[in-house]
C-alpha cells in the first residue's frame, strides 16, 4: 500500500459534516512519529484523518483535487470531508507548516480551542539521522517511490537537522504554553511501544471515546529505519567527540537562531 497517495482516497472520507465539534492537532517535527501516530488515529475512525495538509506539496496536490484557492478554503472543504462521526477532525501540523498559515496567530484563528498533541523523540540524533536520510531519498512514509537509493553520510546536514528539531520543538513548547494551548506530550518510543495504551491516552484527553473493535493492535505504518541510521550516529558522535570545536563554533549561532525565532512568535 502507498500510503502517500492513499491519503488523497475519497475513500477516506467521511459522510459530510458543516463543521467539527472538535479538533485534534499533532504538534510534530519531521522525523518523530507522527506518520505512525496519524495512521493510527485514523484507524480507530475517531479522530478524523490527521495528516499533513498543510505540508505544501500536498497542499497544492488537494487545491488540485478540491479546486481550492488557498489553505484556508482548503481546510474548510477538508473539515466537510475529513472529520469523523463523532465530530473530531484531526491534522498534523510540522512547527516549519506554521508560516503556511500565516503564523502561530492565524493557527489559533483557523482551530479555535484545539487539542494538541507535542509529539517528541527522546533520541533526537536519530530523529535528525532519519531526517538527513529522508531529505536524500524522499522516501518520508513507507511505500513512498523513492528518488534515491544511495543516501551519503553528511556531518553538516545532520547537525543542521538535530539543531533545527530541538529549535523547532522549543518553539512548539512556547508557543502552546505562552498562548494557553490544551495540550499533552507525547513520546515517539511509547506510542511505538505502547499503541493501545497511547490512543486510550488520547481519547481520554480530548474526552471521546473508542470503538473496541476498532482500536488497532499493530501499527499501520513500517519502521524505515534500519542498521545505516544507528552507523551515521555513532559516526556523528564520534567526530564530535573527536573535534570539541566543531560544537563550540557553532554553538553562538544556534542560541541566536532560538532568540529570533522566539522574538517571531
Amino acid at each position: 500500500m502507498n500510503l502517500y497517495e492513499e491519503q488523497f482516497s475519497e475513500k477516506h472520507d467521511f459522510p459530510r459534516v458543516v463543521n467539527p465539534s472538535k479538533i485534534l492537532i499533532i504538534a510534530s517535527t519531521g522525523r518523530c512519529g507522527s506518520h505512525m501516530l496519524g495512521h493510527a488515529l485514523h484507524k480507530t475512525q475517531a479522530f478524523g484523518y490527521p495528516l499533513e495538509y498543510a505540508n505544501l506539496a500536498n497542499l497544492n496536490e488537494w487545491k488540485k483535487k478540491l479546486n481550492t484557492e488557498n489553505l484556508l478554503e482548503t481546510i474548510v472543504e477538508l473539515k466537510k470531508r475529513r472529520t469523523s462521526p463523532n465530530g473530531v477532525f484531526g491534522i498534523k501540523i510540522h512547527y516549519s507548516h506554521i508560516k503556511e498559515f500565516g503564523g502561530f496567530e492565524k493557527v489559533l484563528k483557523f482551530f479555535p480551542d484545539a487539542y494538541y498533541i507535542l509529539l517528541s523523540r527522546k533520541n533526537v540524533l536519530q530523529q535528525a539521522v532519519s531526517l538527513s536520510i529522508a531529505s536524500q531519498t524522499g522516501g518520508w512514509i513507507s511505500g513512498q517511490k523513492l528518488q534515491s537509493n544511495d543516501p551519503k553520510y553528511d556531518f553538516n546536514q545532520i547537525d543542521e537537522s538535530l539543531r533545527s528539531i530541538i529549535l523547532d520543538n522549543s518553539s512548539w513548547r512556547y508557543a502552546l504554553a505562552a498562548n494557553g494551548c490544551n495540550y499533552i506530550e507525547m513520546d515517539f518510543d511509547n506510542i511505538r511501544n505502547n499503541l493501545t495504551e497511547s490512543l486510550q491516552n488520547i481519547a481520554n484527553f480530548v474526552n471521546c471515546e473508542i470503538d473496541a473493535n476498532k482500536m488497532p493492535k499493530e501499527q499501520v505504518t513500517k519502521k524505515q529505519s534500519n542498521e545505516r541510521n544507528i552507523e551515521w550516529a555513532s559516526q556523528f558522535i564520534a567526530e564530535i567527540n573527536n573535534n570539541k570545536e566543531l560544537l563550540n563554533d557553532l554553538k553562538p549561532t544556534f542560541l541566536s537562531k532560538v532568540n529570533i525565532k522566539l522574538r517571531a512568535l
